[in-house]
C-alpha cells in the first residue's frame, strides 16, 4: 500500500530527465567498453540505461532501450578485440548481456504490474465517492479525486497527513471504539462530520475496511465517504416539517385521527391524549370506539363506520365522547378515504369536532322555539317577518294558525289580503304601502273573514330593521285580539250599563234638589199666570202687563221644560257620543243641578272660568256625570266643617293639547293612605258609598284619552283636577 504514491509521481514525472541520462550513460559505458583497454565488464553498466529507460514506465521504449544495449554490448565487445575473442572477454560480454536481459525482462513485468496498479487507480478516481487510505496512525497513504472534490485538498497535499486533523473530524462515538470495531470486525460503518478546506462543515457517510498483511498485521484502513450533507439537511427539513405538521396536528381544535382500509386505527394526535385516549386502550388491536363513544350512541356510530368502510362513501355521525375525567361530550366525527389509483382504498383520515357548545346552544334554540311556540300559542301573537324590495314574508305557526292557513301555503301580501275583512281591505293596503317606503314603525288593527264566516280581530305591529343582506325588513308580531277586543266590547257595555245605575242613583241623591229646581220654574208660571189674568180681569185690561207675565210664564216654562230635559238625558240608556262641549257651559248647567245642594250646605260657589270657554271632545252626559259627582263629593267632604265652605271651580289650558277643569273644596283634604287609592273601584271613605264613582270619573275620562287626578293643597282641602283633549276637529269627523 505505500507505493501508492511513489506510482503516482512516476506516472505524473517528466521522462525527458531519465532519457538524457539514459543516452548519456549509454555513450559513456560504450566508449569505455569500446575503446578503452580496461578488462572489466563495462557493458554490466548498461543496466542502469535499462533502469532509467524503464523509470519512463514506457514498454516499447524500454524493449527498444534493451535491444540498443545489447547491440552496444557486442559492438563494443567487437571493437575492444577486434577479431581476438578470448574466453573471458567472451565470459564478460555474455554476463553483460545476462544482466541486461535480465533487467529488461524484471523491468517489463514491474513495469505491466505498476501499469495494472495505475489502470485501477484511475478507475478509483473515477468512483464519486472519496475513497481514503492510511495507516494504523491515521497517516494518509492514498487520496482519490473524489476525496479531492469532496474535502478541497489535493492528494499532494493530503498524503501524509493525519486524516483526521486534516478534516477535524468529529465522531458519534469515541475513536477508540470505532478503532476497537475495526480491529475486531474489520468492518466499521457510520456517519462522521468533517470541515472541508473553505471551512464548511460536511456530513459523510464512512464505510471503513481493514487491510492485514500476510501475517494477519492490520497495515492500513480502506475508508469509502459519501457526502450526505443535502441529505442530512434535507433529513433535517423534513423532521423539521414533520414536526410542524404534527404540532400542526397537534393544535387543531379537534380529534385528528387516522386508519388502515379496514378501519383499524393508526394515528392519533395529542387532543386524543389530552383527553385520556391512547392507541393502547384495551390492548393491541381493541376497538377504541367501543370503549370511548357513548353505549347509547355506539351502535349507531359502528353501524355508520362499517357502511363507510364497505361502500367507500365518507362517514359522518354524531356521537358523545368520553374525555379523561369521564364526561362525556357531543362530538361530529367525519372521515374521508385515500386511495390509490385503481380506486383502492390505501386509509382513512377523519377528525371528530367538539360540538358540544353547539348542540348546548341548539338544544337551548330548541327548547326556546317550543317556548317561544307555546308562548305565541298561549298569547295567540304571531311573528311576520316581510323583507323588501321582494316583499318576501316569513311566518311563524301562529301566524298561519291566526290565518287558518295550512304550513302548505307560501306566506305573501295576498294570502294575507285574502283573509282580510272586506271593510278594512284599504286599511291594510295602506299599512303594507308605508312598510314599502320605509316607515319606522308599522302598527295596525283590523279584522279577518275567515272562511266559516266568522271574524277575528288582529293587531299588527312591526318595526324597521336593516339586515346585513342589504334591503329593509320589518319584524313584527300579529296579534289575535278577539276575545280581547270582545271582551272590551263587553266591559264597555258594562261600564255604560254600571255608569247609567250611577246616575239614576245620583239622579236620586239629587232628588231634592231636582224637586227645587222644577219646582221654582213651576211655582213662578202659576204665579204669573194669576197675574196675567188679573190684569186681563180689569174694567180696562193692561195689555202690556199681561204680555210682560206671559213672557215670564213662557221663559220658566222652558227653564222648566230643560231641567226636565237634562235629567231625562242623564237617566236615559244611552251609548257615547262625543261631540264639541263648551266645558264653561256644561259646568253652568251642572252647577244649576247642584244650587239646592249648595244651598242646603251653605257652601260658597266661587268662578274662574277661562273666557273664550275651552272645547273639549267628550260626550255631554257622561262629562256631566263626572262634573257632578265631583261636586257632589265636594259639597260631602265639607259637611262637617264648621268653618267657611268654600267651592272654586275654574276651567283653562292645561297644555296646546288639552282643557283642564278643576275642583277645590275646603273640607277635610285627603290623607296620604287614600291618596292612591281614591280613583279605584270599591274604594270609599263614605260608611255608605259604594266605591264606584270615582272609579267610574275615572273610566270616562280616560276613555275620552283625558287624565284624572287628586291632590291636597298646603292650605288645606281637595283639589280634583282632569283634563280633556281639545276639539281639533275630530269630533266633526265622526
Amino acid at each position: 500500500m505505500k507505493t501508492y504514491p511513489s506510482v503516482l509521481l512516476a506516472a505524473n514525472r517528466d521522462t525527458s530527465i531519465p532519457m538524457a541520462l539514459a543516452a548519456l550513460i549509454a555513450l559513456v559505458v560504450f566508449l569505455i567498453d569500446a575503446l578503452t583497454p580496461l578488462d572489466i565488464a563495462i557493458a554490466v553498466l548498461y543496466v542502469v540505461v535499462v533502469l532509467l529507460v524503464a523509470s519512463t514506465n514506457n514498454r516499447a521504449v524500454t524493449v527498444a532501450a534493451t535491444w540498443g544495449c545489447v547491440a552496444l554490448t557486442l559492438l563494443g565487445f567487437v571493437m575492444s578485440h577486434e577479431g581476438g575473442y578470448l574466453n573471458g572477454a567472451a565470459a564478460r560480454c555474455l554476463v553483460s548481456l545476462v544482466a541486461i536481459g535480465t533487467t529488461s525482462v524484471l523491468s517489463l513485468r514491474n513495469q505491466a504490474a505498476a501499469t495494472t496498479l495505475q489502470e485501477q487507480i484511475q478507475l478509483l478516481n473515477l468512483a464519486h465517492d472519496a475513497i481514503v487510505v492510511h495507516d494504523m496512525n491515521d497517516r494518509i497513504t492514498f487520496w482519490n479525486h473524489g476525496a479531492e472534490a469532496l474535502y478541497g485538498w489535493t492528494a499532494q497535499q493530503a498524503l501524509g497527513q493525519s486524516i483526521h486533523q486534516l478534516t477535524q473530524t468529529s465522531f458519534p462515538v469515541s475513536p477508540e471504539d470505532i478503532k476497537d470495531e475495526l480491529l475486531r470486525t474489520n468492518r466499521w460503518h457510520g456517519e462522521l462530520q468533517r470541515v472541508r478546506r473553505d471551512g464548511r462543515v460536511v456530513a459523510v457517510s464512512t464505510r471503513a475496511a481493514l487491510w492485514r498483511d500476510a501475517t494477519g498485521t492490520p497495515r492500513a484502513v480502506l475508508a469509502t465517504n459519501n457526502d450526505i450533507t443535502r441529505r442530512k439537511e434535507m433529513e433535517a427539513r423534513v423532521q423539521r416539517q414533520q414536526e410542524e405538521l404534527r404540532s400542526t396536528i397537534d393544535a387543531i381544535p379537534g380529534m385528528v385521527w387516522s386508519s388502515s382500509g379496514d378501519g383499524t386505527l393508526t394515528f392519533i394526535n395529542r387532543r386524543w391524549t389530552d383527553m385520556g385516549v391512547t392507541l393502547e386502550e384495551g390492548g393491541s388491536g381493541a376497538d377504541v370506539w367501543s370503549a370511548i363513544v357513548h353505549p347509547a350512541d355506539l351502535p349507531q356510530m359502528q353501524s355508520a363506520w362499517r357502511s363507510a368502510i364497505a361502500t367507500g362513501a365518507s362517514f359522518e355521525n354524531v356521537s358523545r365522547i368520553r374525555t379523561g375525567t369521564g364526561a362525556y361530550r357531543w362530538m361530529h366525527l367525519g372521515a374521508e378515504p385515500l386511495r390509490d389509483e385503481a380506486g383502492a382504498i390505501l386509509r382513512w383520515y377523519g377528525v371528530n369536532t367538539d360540538i358540544e357548545d353547539r348542540k348546548q346552544a341548539e338544544q337551548a334554540l330548541e327548547r326556546s322555539e317550543a317556548f317561544l311556540a307555546d308562548t305565541q300559542r298561549l298569547s295567540r301573537t304571531g311573528s311576520i317577518a316581510t323583507h323588501f324590495p321582494d316583499a318576501s314574508m316569513w311566518w311563524s305557526d301562529e301566524s298561519y294558525r291566526i290565518f287558518e292557513y295550512s304550513r302548505e301555503v307560501v306566506p305573501t301580501f295576498d294570502a294575507i289580503l285574502a283573509r282580510t275583512h272586506p271593510a278594512d281591505v284599504a286599511t291594510v293596503r295602506g299599512a303594507f304601502e308605508q312598510a314599502k317606503v320605509g316607515a319606522a314603525l308599522v302598527d295596525v288593527k283590523y279584522r279577518l273573514a275567515m272562511p266559516d264566516g266568522s271574524v277575528k280581530y288582529v293587531h299588527y305591529v312591526a318595526h324597521l330593521t336593516r339586515p346585513q343582506s342589504g334591503g329593509t325588513e320589518y319584524v313584527g308580531a300579529l296579534m289575535d285580539i278577539t276575545e280581547t277586543t270582545l271582551a272590551q266590547e263587553a266591559l264597555a257595555r258594562s261600564s255604560a250599563e254600571l255608569a247609567h245605575v250611577t246616575r239614576i242613583t245620583m239622579l236620586g241623591e239629587l232628588a231634592a234638589s231636582i224637586a227645587h229646581e222644577v219646582t221654582q220654574p213651576i211655582a213662578a208660571v202659576v204665579a204669573c199666570g194669576g197675574a196675567a189674568l188679573r190684569w186681563l180681569n180689569r174694567p180696562t185690561p193692561e195689555l202690556d202687563e199681561a204680555t210682560r207675565s206671559v213672557t215670564q210664564i213662557v221663559r220658566d216654562a222652558k227653564r222648566a221644560g230643560e231641567i226636565i230635559q237634562r235629567i231625562r238625558a242623564m237617566a236615559k240608556k244611552r251609548d257615547s257620543v262625543p261631540a264639541p262641549v263648551a266645558l264653561n257651559a256644561i259646568i253652568t248647567e251642572s252647577a244649576e243641578l247642584m244650587r239646592r245642594e249648595f244651598e242646603w250646605h251653605a257652601v260658597e260657589v266661587q268662578w274662574d272660568l277661562d273666557e273664550p270657554s275651552p272645547e273639549a271632545c267628550c260626550d255631554r252626559v257622561e262629562l256631566q256625570q263626572v262634573l257632578i259627582n265631583l261636586l257632589m263629593n265636594s259639597v260631602q267632604a265639607m259637611a262637617d266643617v264648621s268653618g267657611p265652605r268654600k267651592l272654586r271651580i275654574a276651567t283653562g289650558m292645561f297644555d296646546p293639547g288639552h282643557a283642564l277643569v278643576s275642583v277645590r273644596d275646603s273640607g277635610t283634604g285627603i290623607s296620604e293612605d287614600n291618596a292612591d287609592r281614591m280613583f279605584s273601584t270599591f274604594f270609599t271613605t263614605k260608611s255608605e258609598g259604594m266605591g264606584m264613582g270615582l272609579s267610574i270619573c275615572r273610566s270616562i275620562v280616560e276613555a275620552h284619552g283625558g287624565r284624572i287626578w287628586a291632590e291636597s293643597p298646603a292650605t288645606g282641602g281637595a283639589l280634583l283636577q282632569f283634563i280633556l283633549p281639545i276639539d281639533d276637529g275630530r269630533c266633526h269627523e265622526q
